[in-house]
């Protein structure tokens, strides 16, 4: 009975392990570097699969193992990707990004950039309270566009999309599939600590939502789309870059329960 209890529990989270591997970009059809990025930030291969739970720095001085969480953000040039100005990024997903309005606060897919809070009252042992500000490298102007087949694009609505590279930062603790709360704002993490944080991302791992029904057409016009199997990130023109750690895919209502199963199976095999 013991065996094939084992054996159905390792069926299961090889199941769902794949499952939430799925969940994020499989691989780079196109990228260009552009302008501004930092030395060594350049391979896209880093944007690919789930978001950072913990950075290795090699430092002998002031390196070490230390979780990601939103006061300690993902800062490696094997963590993410820059993108400068006049550059683009385009990720291909081998699980299609569904058009769902019934999904978390309607949200199709999650990017995650490096940002992180502000510490303010100088403790970076573990009891840091944060303003709400941000330190980032790359709170840039980014175009976000989607596309079903790799070659006609349409932008989302840049009147409706979230900053990428900004809130929320990264919690490699949360739920990636999971979206925060695009209602909250820099001040309401106004004078909380991590776990006053945590409490506010309610099991997410942060990063930025985004919807397909925000998809346009060059006119500007509203363009209904079922699914996408792409997504390219373009730095306009306002000098500074973007810096990206992952995109997840937010799976159906349908599939919540194992997609979430998957995702926890998937963060201890990593964190193991």
């Amino acid at each position: 009975m013991k065996q094939i209890c084992s054996t159905l529990a390792l069926a299961g989270g090889l199941i769902t392990s794949t499952i939430a591997h799925a969940q994020f970009a499989s691989s780079v059809t196109a990228y260009a570097e552009g302008n501004g990025v930092d030395a060594g930030y350049n391979d896209p291969l880093t944007a690919l699969g789930a978001p950072s739970i913990q950075t290795i720095d090699p430092n002998p001085i002031y390196g070490g193992t230390f979780p990601v969480d939103p006061l300690d953000a993902p800062y490696l040039s094997d963590q993410i990707t820059g993108v400068g100005t006049g550059g683009s990024l385009t990720l291909q997903f081998n699980t299609p990004i569904l058009n769902n309005p019934n999904n978390p606060f309607g949200v199709d897919f999650i990017i995650f950039g490096h940002a992180g809070f502000n510490i303010t009252n100088g403790d970076y042992n573990g009891g840091g309270i944060t303003d709400g500000s941000l330190y980032t490298g790359g709170t840039s102007d980014v175009q976000v566009s989607v596309s079903a087949d790799g070659t006609m694009f349409y932008t989302l609505n840049p009147a409706l999309t979230p900053q990428v590279d900004e809130l929320f930062p990264t919690d490699g603790s949360g739920n990636p599939f999971l979206p925060v709360n695009p209602a909250l704002t820099a001040a309401d993490f106004a004078g909380q600590d991590l776990a006053g944080i945590r409490a506010l991302y309610n099991d997410s791992a942060g990063g930025a939502g985004f919807s397909l029904a925000w998809a346009i057409d060059s006119n500007g016009q509203s363009v209904y789309l079922s699914s996408v199997d792409y997504v390219r990130l373009d730095v306009l023109d306002d000098g500074t870059p973007a810096y990206i750690d992952a995109i997840s895919v937010v799976p159906e209502p349908a599939t919540w329960t194992l997609a979430i199963t998957g995702a926890g199976l998937f963060l201890l095999r990593r964190r193991a």
